[in-house]
């Protein structure tokens, strides 16, 4: 059967590559449909969809202002054991291609536009445009190499007589932005495994990975985990000539960036590999003029890449760092005035300020308490505001959650300085085949046997890693102990099944184990993104065809 499969698929993934790239995909944009339409297009050419129809189609993402789809087609074969193909259709922008915007889509008259630009890229990218080795353009790498081949070998199994098994692809926009797609998909393979009794036993991504050695490729059986903390300070208003006499909310969140970005007290380790550090995302004070005052309050929130965290646990060393930064910053300001007071031959006493962090839900309850139902029917008449603005795009979430805590402060009676501590969307579940107990031999192995075939066909090193760390959406592959996860969202997360929502029971009903299987790319976002012919074309293909064979037993 893998004769029938591969024979001459480098023409047919070719024939597929060109014209998907060449659809401009901008993620959160409407552009995202284009894809739809050709996918629609695609799969309703193959003679098997042309006579069964009700195999292949779009699935609405509910509520979505864009009226964005999720594309899916399934070969139903014998038997109940399933391998899902997943991979994004979206894009990144391209603002930093300069001159060369209109060529962005179209690899072959971007090469050569290159080619007399060369001087000015870097050195390992002008040595890979040289070679001719390497495909540039917007969406080469990431992902529409990885989709192509998914399709194209759904087109050569759909041939296929008496086909074991059954493969299901799903071709998910917004995975650059908010994962809108991979959420709904999680709905959609609920509707499926019970339309037609399906059992899941693999997800396959084919995101592009990246190399520390130039000959060995990864796979991955994982993906990161993300979540995104906001913090939100409130001080006490003073003169800028009068600084004691208020309480700046830029030196606390400071104290907090200072406290937590690239802290490793943060990362997670396991078995040699360790999740990137968190990093700050966004900044900025709360005033919407200049005046000669210190700000009211500011905000922002950061990024925290996990393996095998949970929310509660994050939130929880969230608030004792920002706690101990409140303290920090109050004993500096008391050292200060001490000084400032010696100076002046004036009297010293301790400032009136004591540290305070409250989480979003608890500010929530103590403004209810204040002033009840009048306070809810504002709070809704705001939120409801703020989710059409974001649905339009008029402001950021972030910027919308932080509105959200302005709006409960003005029903907040106890004016003293505070921190508020919070999630803002969205959030990945970390995941790995190391969670899993009990999988079946091909599945335990599958990276090894991987690893095996790449050798013996073509004397290529691959590694294994227990997380792909680009962030992914096989993060919606499997989830534990989704009822917990879902109170501490409800807790911290403002916009939690209001505007964000994420089917938690239906991932964890869904759950199975993952790998990514994707060809060499570089410079992912960037004017110099570019994919590696031969994995493009050769090598992931065989890869990937040899991994679902070993899982549905061929």
């Amino acid at each position: 059967m893998e004769d029938i499969v591969l024979e001459d698929i480098s023409q047919e993934i070719e024939d597929i590559f060109y014209p998907y790239v060449k659809i401009r995909s901008d993620t959160f944009t409407k552009h995202e449909n284009d894809v739809s339409k050709f996918l629609m297009n695609f799969f309703g050419d193959i003679d098997y969809f042309k006579e069964n129809p009700h195999h292949y189609g779009l699935f609405p993402i509910e509520d979505d202002a864009l009226k964005r789809s999720v594309s899916w087609a399934l070969i139903k074969g014998e038997g109940e054991d399933t391998v899902v193909l997943i991979h994004h259709n979206d894009t990144v922008g391209i603002e930093d291609f300069k001159g060369f915007k209109s060529y962005a889509y179209e690899p072959k008259k971007l090469e050569k536009e290159l080619i007399n630009y060369r001087e000015n890229l870097s050195r390992k990218a002008e040595e890979d445009l040289l070679s001719g080795n390497y495909i540039f353009g917007r969406g080469t790498a990431d992902m529409k190499a990885g989709g192509s081949i998914q399709l194209a070998l759904l087109k050569r199994y759909s041939t296929v007589e008496n086909f074991k098994g059954n493969v299901l692809v799903l071709s998910v926009p917004d995975e650059e932005n908010l994962s809108a797609g991979m959420r709904s998909a999680v709905l959609l393979l609920d509707k499926l495994r019970k339309d037609y009794n399906l059992d899941y036993k693999l997800m396959i991504n084919s995101e592009p990975h990246q190399r520390v050695q130039k000959d060995v490729g990864i796979l991955s059986e994982g993906s990161v985990g993300k979540i995104m903390p906001f913090v939100y300070v409130r001080g006490l208003l003073s003169h800028a000539g009068k600084v004691f006499e208020g309480l700046n909310p830029v030196n606390i969140l400071s104290e907090i960036v200072r406290k937590t970005e690239l802290n490793v007290e943060l990362l997670d380790f396991i078995d040699g590999e360790a999740s990137p550090p968190p990093t700050w995302l966004y900044l900025r004070d709360r005033k919407e003029h200049y005046d000669v005052s210190m700000p009211l309050s500011v905000g922002g929130c950061f990024s925290i890449l996990t393996f095998n965290k949970e929310p509660n646990e994050i939130m929880k060393k969230v608030k004792e760092i920002s706690l101990d930064a409140f303290n920090n910053v109050i004993e500096g300001m008391n050292e200060s005035f001490r000084f400032y007071q010696d100076k002046r031959n004036k009297k010293y006493k301790f400032l009136p300020w004591k540290s305070k962090v409250v989480t979003f839900n608890e500010l929530h309850e103590e403004a209810y308490e204040n002033y009840g139902v009048d306070f809810l029917k504002e709070y809704k008449k705001v939120l409801n505001k703020i989710i059409n603005q974001i649905k339009t795009n008029e402001i950021s979430m972030i910027e919308g959650n932080l509105d959200l805590v302005d709006t409960i402060f003005e029903y907040i009676k106890d004016l003293s300085p505070r921190v508020v501590i919070g999630l803002v969307p969205p959030y990945y579940p970390n995941v790995s085949n190391i969670y899993f107990d009990g999988l079946d031999d091909e599945l335990k192995n599958i990276s090894r046997d991987i690893m095996r075939c790449a050798k013996k066909e073509f004397n290529q090193e691959y590694v294994r890693e227990y997380f792909y760390t680009g962030i992914s959406d096989l993060s919606y592959s499997s989830i534990k102990n989704s009822k917990v996860i879902e109170k501490s969202l409800l807790n911290s997360m403002a916009l939690f099944n209001e505007l964000y929502t994420l089917p938690l029971e239906e991932v964890e009903n869904n759950s199975m184990p993952c790998i990514n299987v994707g060809p060499w790319g570089k410079d992912f976002h960037k004017l110099t993104e570019r994919v590696l012919k031969e994995d493009l074309f050769v090598r992931t293909p065989k890869l990937l065809n040899y991994t679902i064979s070993r899982v549905l037993g061929w």
